[in-house]
């Protein structure tokens, strides 16, 4: 090849070359300048949920190390009322730019089993982003009841159909439904005695007024190790660090019943992927940090994480499950 030749060839190639790059130039500027960006202001994060509940709590969590990684603000705003579904309306409503979050808990599932009117779409108008916890349900009984475990229970209740009654913080509360579950699994009959909130019935199943209650471990597990209750079992996988002398349910004899309760991280509809995986992809990290699992045992709770298809799959069987309990139980909010 002689030289005219190389150097015409050098020519034609760098005008490829510059060509090339004239064309992605567009490209480029046409991505989401959020999604290149992301984020480069304060995030908020709506809990549908009073402060200092499960939601709050993680959202806290999760929050700061936001802050610490990415050296932006994250404001946690509760926004309480109907059931978790005004402040799940607030997000819904956002621009879909990652800089309006919610985390909330397994009653975000549950609520449209319950409601059918509903303000808000929970699959079509939410991307759901990851699930950051598992809060297991604790069973527990007044120590004046004469049974120790899930067996004697059952064989207790149906000796006595509808003589032995259970508190709960509401009708379709995450107690009442998590009960009207084991119920049908275990073909026994117990009277449902609501409250207005847990710790009023919390308060009422101590002082022997009823001796049943299936509540959260979060709020039920300091009563057990004060002594006041009788845990029976934990629905977890594993034996809680926090109550390491409660069996699993499984190992109660009942591996089907399952009444955990998801915290998760959602945002609205059209959320871009690339802000989302960020999103999931930074949660994935902090549960898995020494702190954040020392932190979660304390109070009872197993890290979760996964991928945003995980999360949406649990939170689509969570509804159909407990649509099938509140349709076979015909429960009726008041």
């Amino acid at each position: 090849m002689n030289v005219k030749s190389t150097v015409r060839n050098s020519r034609i190639a760098r005008r490829a070359a510059l060509a090339a790059l004239a064309g992605a130039l567009p490209l480029a500027a046409a991505l989401p300048v959020a999604a290149q960006q992301y984020p480069s202001k304060p995030i908020r994060i709506i809990v549908p949920f009073g402060a200092g509940g499960s939601a709050d709590t993680m959202a806290r969590l999760v929050g700061q190390r936001f802050t610490e990684s990415w050296g932006q603000g994250v404001v946690v705003e509760n926004r309480t009322g109907a059931a978790g579904m005004i402040g799940a309306e607030a997000v819904a409503r956002a621009q879909p730019d990652g800089y309006t979050l919610m985390v909330t808990s397994g009653a975000f599932s549950s609520t449209p089993a319950l409601n059918t009117k509903v303000s808000v779409d929970v699959f079509k108008d939410f991307t759901p982003v990851v699930n950051i916890s598992n809060t297991a349900t604790i069973i527990n009984v007044h120590p004046s009841l004469p049974v120790k475990s899930i067996k004697e229970l059952v064989a207790f209740t149906k000796k006595r159909p509808n003589q032995v009654g259970y508190a709960t913080a509401g009708v379709g509360s995450t107690g009442h439904l998590a009960t009207e579950l084991f119920l049908a699994m275990t073909e026994t009959q117990m009277v449902h005695v609501p409250y207005k909130a847990n710790p009023i019935a919390v308060i009422d199943v101590i002082s022997g007024n009823v001796p049943v209650m299936f509540d959260l471990v979060l709020t039920g597990a300091p009563h057990v190790r004060s002594g006041k209750l009788r845990a029976l079992a934990v629905t977890s996988a594993q034996r809680l660090p926090l109550l390491p002398d409660v069996p699993t349910i499984t190992e109660a004899g009942l591996p089907a019943f399952d009444a955990n309760v998801w915290l998760g991280m959602l945002g609205p509809a059209g959320l871009p992927r690339d802000i989302v995986m960020r999103l999931n992809t930074e949660v994935n990290r902090i549960v898995k940090l020494p702190e954040i699992v020392k932190r979660f045992n304390e109070l009872g709770v197993e890290p979760a994480g996964g991928t945003p298809e995980a999360f949406a799959t649990l939170h689509r069987n969570d509804f159909l499950k407990w649509q099938k309990v509140v349709r076979d139980a015909k429960i009726k909010l008041d």
